[in-house]
């Protein structure tokens, strides 16, 4: 027969503690990439539409130039996420991150766009 021990009532409040934790990381994460995700939508259709008609090209660009900044600053704060998110996956003892970031790819960023 194997050994067991009576798991105390703390150790059981710390594993969720610890499993909520990296809950709302991965939450915040997700919410982060999805923003991202619209962001670089919203830059590719304004870019399009910049391609097509390039009348009034100076506002034109600095409006997709704001986007692009916009979803960089997002890929930003998302990498940042991920990077927490690993951080605390070691703490608790995960040694593998594959799934994470397959779960979890950030996209790569944006160059603004010169006259």
């Amino acid at each position: 027969m194997g050994i067991s021990r009576d798991i105390s009532e703390c150790e059981i409040e710390f594993v969720k503690e610890m499993a909520e934790g990296l809950g709302n990381t991965g939450v915040i994460l997700d919410n982060l990439l999805t923003k991202a995700h619209d962001a670089r939508s919203m830059a590719m259709e304004l870019m399009h539409t910049y391609q097509i008609d390039p009348g009034n090209a100076s506002t034109k660009l600095v409006n997709l130039n704001k986007h692009i900044r916009e979803y960089n600053a997002l890929v930003d704060k998302a990498e940042d996420a991920l990077r927490w998110l690993l951080i605390q996956r070691e703490a608790c003892g995960f040694r593998t991150h594959k799934n994470v970031n397959l779960h979890y790819p950030i996209p790569s960023k944006l160059t603004p766009v010169k006259k």
